[in-house]
């Protein structure tokens, strides 16, 4: 069987890169490489790498075309490697001339600002010209030490090999000052609420480009990047990832958001002139009927230049104005008569800004055409006001001379707030509809209509979008705008059916466009909006959207049907792509917790209305969190898309209705809808612990997977009737088969329920506990073996709750651990040791060790080591006597974690023990590699080495393999004579239990540590 396994899977694979080979295409590996430690742009955590860098490298290198291989370091050895070769690309970089002779770089993808930190209310006289004064940091390295070395001319400074270890040495007063990327600094600052801490002392003293780095020998990787971001920044998928990374600590962000905004105001402008653009056109048709209309026409343009909502100049050559229109007025304060005939630099320009627009109106009138301009104008009140222009040259004017036609959108207010530009929009749509209402009440002679005509002909030369009006008198269709020549019009326009504009719509839109338009009708309503899918030239649907005018006639029936068509298709592949985000597992293509969540409580309510009942199966992967921590997420993330397919194939292929989601990292569930009987269930449970029993062959690491699942089950409508209650029930059934050992599932029974409200009370007594210290450490002694004398003592915590007495830790630290307060606890017990630990010394006791335990999670918590120091430092204890003992789980969990704490506590003196060893992650060759200074044997290998050989042998075993790695051997439990005897044989270094003394309160070891000698 094994060998058909394998023959098949060298065919697929023969088969694969024969395909390959056929399509001329591959997977291209490109190695990219990160430091390791430069949040936000990259950093590690649990093992992986995040940051903004990775995600955009996942974005810029397309999976069906690039094998991404990430991985981490030092940024110098990030940066060595690539000059040698060994990466093929890494970002972010900043863009300097000495790296462009080591390296290629792509198109800059921001800007960095460097800037000078100190502590919080630092009070020296540091400046640039006197930094070589001060004792500075930087990252190794990094642009920032070249800059401090060949620019300011500092030749003595301090490095650091992550941002962390910079602002660290700065808190902690190791150097006086550090220079470092603001976007950097501010961003761990602010996520570790430390900005109280430091000062920004001198902000943007240089600022640094930073793109894509490539190896040489990878020059096509260069103009691929390059594609990748245009696409990217096209498509606003850039912008979007800066922001969830930047947008809280950048400043800068904002500022490129700003010009953003200027742009989407520009586009409002055009809506404005689309509107314009509308109504010019209808004035033309109108125009053959002047002898009904010549007043009609008067009171439009009149309305037009009052009712604009942007600034409309006219200006001469010289820059004096000829036209001023109304919201100019609003804007600046001053009537027309004051500014007609005077020059616009002398009244709206700040003097200093004068020549430079002089200037600007020559440059007008050589390019003709001069659009996205901003520049600040005075108000008759002194206020500054922002405003964006667009302006063009008409040679040919109604005046016979050259004029400049300016419009101006006030962009003070968007540079404030995007709110206000929204309701800015709204506003703008509203008086673009107003507009069209006007074509009914034109009633001034022609001749002055002809002249209005050829001032606003000026605003409407170019239109974005798609504008198509229907003539229900003439029977025809027509198109304007540049988004018309997009699509196919010549086929519309050569039909004589003029209703035949509906074939521009998709055939799933038609009814709906037309029953719109059609019930706006027969209501005698003016506006109507819809989206739908109109195809281009290119054969492809496309989304707009339409915001439509119905004219009606004196009689009230429709004249004109105008629609002004925005191409909404980017919108709409966001808001799906959005969309399926919040549903769906990217990994796995599973429905996600929010749609499962959302799924049961629609079945819960059919359940309950139709007498039926369900059940929802909670599956938890056992330890998968040790798959990731041998082979990698990427093995990680292949097993979980395997096994999904697995469950998948056998759900389809049962009776019942399922509904199957990843709800959490390794976490899945499963609805069985319609269930005849409850026991239908276990036989459900009991095929899926066959599958994640099963061995899943795993391409990353050439090998097979082995791994079980723990499940929960609970039935609706009859264990709760809310998705609440459900998962509350089936995440009590799914610990208790945790509880079981694993591999196991369980139903959901009330007594659960019971056992959970009194986890939740102890821990309501647990927070009391904690405020009222009712804590109180026990010493149980132990015995150096070759003298027979107490060496050290065990810390162990007791609980007195007053009115319950003394409450047992196997029924209170599961509660503590699980809720977190272990953390707040444990660091009680170090402080009430080391106190003891002082006293003693004080009383003449020096001799004495003490031991200590840490629980996993106290131990992996941010700053542990920190806080040890800190009251290492608070009670003057010598930390070469103390010990901690963690568990051989938690030692090898998060393995370069633990590393880094044990070898700086161990710097400090401070030793560490590996309990309980045996029973769990037995390891030494993880053990060899960690500073541990000894071992404590389970007790259930000692109650057992006078009668039983194998745990005599296995005693012996864990004896000589310690030793063989200079290791002290502890043995815990040892309760009789024999027991102790058999110890010393073995050569066993120390041991405790109660042949020696149970646990005892301080007063009573005391008394034990004066006489120091222990006789059995």
């Amino acid at each position: 069987m094994r060998n058909n396994k394998a023959i098949l899977f060298v065919f697929t694979v023969l088969l694969m890169l024969f395909h390959i080979s056929l399509a001329n295409a591959s997977h291209t590996p490109v190695k990219f490489e990160v430091d390791k430690n430069y949040p936000p742009f990259s950093y590690t955590s649990d093992g992986r790498i995040y940051g903004f860098a990775i995600d955009l490298a996942n974005l810029v290198f397309e999976p069906d075309k690039f094998k991404l291989e990430l991985s981490s370091d030092e940024w110098s050895q990030v940066y060595k490697k690539l000059v040698e070769g060994k990466i093929d690309a890494t970002a972010p970089v900043a863009i300097i001339e000495e790296r462009k002779e080591e390296v290629y770089f792509s198109k800059p993808i921001f800007t960095r600002h460097v800037g000078l930190y100190t502590q919080k209310g630092f009070s020296g006289n540091i400046s640039l010209k006197n930094l070589k004064d001060f004792k500075v940091g930087v990252m190794k390295a990094d642009y920032t030490e070249t800059y401090l070395k060949e620019k300011l001319g500092v030749k003595r400074y301090y490095t650091y090999p992550t941002v962390e270890d910079l602002i660290f040495a700065l808190i902690d007063g190791n150097i006086e000052a550090a220079l470092m990327s603001q976007e950097v600094a501010n961003y761990f600052l602010i996520k570790n609420n430390l900005s109280d801490r430091t000062q920004l002392k001198i902000k943007n003293i240089f600022t640094v480009k930073s793109a894509f780095a490539v190896n040489k020998k990878r020059p096509e990787l260069v103009s691929y990047i390059n594609q990748r971001l245009d696409y990217l920044i096209n498509k606003g998928i850039f912008d979007e990832l800066y922001c969830n990374y930047f947008s809280t600590y950048s400043p800068e962000y904002y500022e490129k958001k700003n010009r953003q905004i200027l742009l989407s105001a520009l586009y409002l402008l055009i809506i404005i002139l689309f509107a314009t653009s509308v109504i010019i056109f209808v004035m033309t048709r109108i125009n053959r009927g002047l002898e009904r209309g010549k007043q009609a026409y008067e009171k439009y343009a009149q309305l037009l230049a009052e009712n604009a909502n942007a600034i409309v100049l006219t200006l001469n050559l010289k820059g004096e104005i000829i036209y001023f229109n109304k919201f100019a007025e609003q804007i600046t304060g001053y009537k027309s008569e004051e500014v007609v005939g005077k020059k616009w630099v002398d009244i709206f320009i700040p003097s200093h800004r004068r020549e430079y627009i002089e200037n600007l109106f020559k440059r007008i009138a050589e390019v003709k055409i001069l659009n996205d301009h901003e520049n600040e104008i005075v108000t008759k009140n002194g206020d500054i006001r922002w405003i964006l222009w667009n302006n063009t040259l008409i040679e040919s004017s109604y005046l016979n001379e050259p004029l400049i036609i300016s419009t101006g959108l006030d962009i003070t207010q968007i540079k404030r707030t995007q709110q206000l530009l929204e309701e800015s929009y709204e506003e703008i749509e509203q008086t673009n509809q107003e507009l069209i209402n006007t074509l009914e009440i034109l009633n001034k002679q022609s001749e002055m209509l002809q002249e209005e005509k050829e001032k606003y002909k000026f605003l409407v030369e170019n239109v974005s979008d798609c504008i198509w009006e229907i003539d229900f008198n003439e029977k025809k269709i027509e198109f304007y705008g540049r988004l018309k020549d997009q699509f196919d019009i010549d086929v519309i326009k050569s039909k004589n059916d003029f209703s035949a504009w509906l074939e521009f719509f998709h055939e799933d839109d038609r009814s709906t466009v037309f029953k719109k338009l059609q019930d706006a009708i027969l209501l005698h309503e003016e506006k109507v909006e819809f989206e739908s899918r109109i195809r281009d030239k290119h054969g492809n649907w496309r989304w707009i959207s339409s915001h439509v005018q119905i004219l009606y006639n004196e009689e009230g029936k429709p004249e004109k049907i105008i629609a002004v068509n925005i191409d909404w298709t980017a919108k709409k592949e966001y808001e799906h792509r959005i969309e399926y985000i919040a549903y769906y597992d990217t990994l796995t293509g599973l429905p996600n917790r929010k749609l499962f969540e959302e799924r049961l409580e629609s079945l819960i309510e059919k359940a309950e209305a139709e007498k039926t009942q369900g059940a929802v199966v909670l599956i938890d992967i056992d330890n998968f969190k040790d798959i990731n921590d041998l082979y990698g997420h990427e093995a990680g993330d292949e097993y979980l898309i395997a096994v999904t397919k697995k469950v998948l194939e056998y759900l389809n292929s049962i009776k019942l209705d399922t509904f199957f989601a990843r709800v959490g990292g390794d976490e899945f569930a499963v609805i069985l809808d319609g269930l005849a009987k409850k026991e239908e269930v276990i036989e459900v449970c009991t095929k899926l612990l066959g599958i994640f029993e099963s061995e899943i062959y795993i391409q990353k690491i050439e090998g097979c997977i082995f791994t079980s699942a723990s499940i929960g089950v609970s039935f609706y409508p009859d264990d709760g009737k809310s998705v609440k209650e459900i998962f509350r029930n089936v995440d009590m059934a799914l610990s208790s088969a945790k509880e079981n050992g694993k591999n196991d599932f369980q139903i959901f029974m009330p007594f659960m329920l019971m056992k959970n409200f009194k986890k939740i009370e102890i821990e309501k007594s647990l927070k009391k506990a904690i405020e009222a210290d009712q804590f109180e450490l026990y010493y149980q002694p132990v015995i150096n073996l070759r003298n027979m004398e107490i060496h050290s003592v065990e810390a162990l915590l007791r609980w007195h709750l007053p009115g319950k007495g003394i409450i047992s830790p196997l029924e209170f630290i599961p509660v503590a651990e699980e809720s977190g307060l272990i953390v707040r606890i444990g660091e009680m017990v170090i402080e009430k040791a080391f106190s003891d630990l002082k006293e003693w010394e004080n009383k003449g006791i020096d001799y004495l060790h003490i031991a200590i335990n840490l629980s996993t999670r106290q131990f992996k918590t941010k700053f542990f080591e920190k806080m040890v120091q800190k009251q290492i430092e608070r009670y003057g204890v010598n930390p070469q006597k103390i010990s901690f003992e963690i568990t051989e789980t938690g030692a090898v969990e998060n393995f370069d974690v633990s590393l880094k704490i044990l070898s700086f506590l161990c710097q400090l003196g401070i030793k560490f023990l590996i309990d309980d060893f045996g029973t769990g992650y037995s390891s030494l060759i993880y053990l060899r590699r960690l500073p541990i200074g000894g071992v404590k044997i389970d007790r259930s290998f000692i109650s057992e080495i006078e009668l039983s050989k194998e745990s005599r042998a296995i005693v012996e075993g864990i004896i000589l393999m310690a030793h063989k790695l200079d290791l002290k051997v502890i043995a815990e439990g040892v309760e009789t004579k024999r027991e102790l005897e058999i110890l010393k044989e073995i050569g066993c270094d120390f041991a405790q239990g109660y042949l020696f003394s149970k646990p005892v309160p301080k007063t009573e070891i005391e008394k034990l540590l004066i006489e120091r000698k222990i006789f059995v």
